[in-house]
């Protein structure tokens, strides 16, 4: 994030938790405590319920016990046209008292919208980091905690965690924690605090769903049932390794193993992994087990505790 801070940003890429840093970074400068709980708001442009004058309305006032307003827009490429307009029309004279993020998952700037909001914003893109993109992000996460960390050490998290830089945070957060005072992370330290991961169980879990074992698959569940967190955090991974198996499918089809390790941001032994089981798995059991695992997931959010839900996938799993 450059020292210059701008009135408003334009955030292009698929990589969501690079823009929560960026954003994060932002509250933590110029809003905390009370202020920001009165000048922080996030507005989505996909919803049916979404409110561009109440938008716009908010933008215009003035901050509360703080110099600054910090307003996020995400999808913003999917509003109307006449909501895009008056976007625009905001950025060609923005409130200096606000700071507008307008996000977008596109890698490209196509459409006359975000074409004009590239030359009005500052523009950043947030790509998913390659496999050496990972690397660098890890040494940079141990630094930043006053650590090094150990080359066999980064190889032992990317073949234990999911490519996806929310989990790999959440991992080194634990390690560094575990380390205490010590300098450097070692591989010895990631086997240690990684364990039994839910990473680990979801590659299980996807060979015994391929098997239709449902007795073998509950048994590797309950290794994780002492954790709701880890219960939770394996659905995500089971979505994860579900959409991996359909992208790989897919790519194998066009592009070398080394070209889709740089477009999935995999390492070579996570993609031999899962190209042993997009090789296995139809399209459509694909198909069906996202849906299945998006049920599951809207069953949690409704109140279903997470254990009876994720059990419930694993044998609907085993069935597809």
């Amino acid at each position: 994030m450059p020292a210059k801070i701008f009135p408003a940003y334009l955030f292009l890429g698929e990589e969501d938790f690079l823009k929560e840093e960026e954003i994060s970074r932002l509250k933590s400068k110029f809003l905390s405590g009370v202020s920001l709980e009165l000048n922080y708001s996030v507005f989505y442009a996909k919803e049916k319920n979404f409110n561009i004058k109440e938008m716009l309305g908010t933008m215009n006032t003035t901050p509360f016990l703080s110099k600054k307003r910090l307003v996020v827009l995400k999808d913003a490429d999917s509003m109307q046209a006449s909501f895009k307009e008056s976007v625009i029309s905001y950025l060609q004279n923005p409130r200096e008292s606000t700071i507008f993020v307008i996000e977008s998952p596109s890698l490209v700037i196509k459409g006359g919208f975000l074409l004009k909001a590239s030359g009005l914003a500052n523009l950043s893109y947030f790509r998913r980091l390659t496999d050496s993109g990972i690397s660098a992000w890890l040494v940079k996460k141990a630094e930043l905690s006053g650590k090094k960390i150990a080359s066999d050490a980064i190889n032992e998290i990317k073949e234990s965690l999911a490519g996806e830089l929310r989990v790999l945070n959440s991992g080194m957060d634990n390690i560094i924690l575990y380390i205490g005072n010590r300098p450097v992370i070692t591989k010895s330290d990631v086997e240690k605090v990684i364990g039994v991961n839910p990473s680990h169980t979801a590659f299980d879990l996807m060979n015994t769903i391929e098997r239709k074992d449902a007795a073998r698959a509950l048994r590797i569940f309950s290794a994780l049932k002492k954790d709701k967190k880890r219960e939770t955090e394996l659905l995500g991974l089971l979505a994860w390794n579900a959409r991996m198996l359909l992208r790989v499918k897919e790519l194998m089809r066009i592009k070398n193993k080394t070209e889709i390790c740089r477009d999935l941001s995999l390492s070579p032994g996570r993609f031999d992994k899962i190209a042993a089981h997009a090789a296995r798995f139809k399209k459509k059991d694909i198909l069906a087990l996202l849906k299945e695992i998006l049920s599951a997931d809207l069953d949690i959010k409704s109140g279903t505790p997470p254990r009876d839900a994720i059990e419930r996938l694993i044998v609907k799993m085993c069935a597809v």
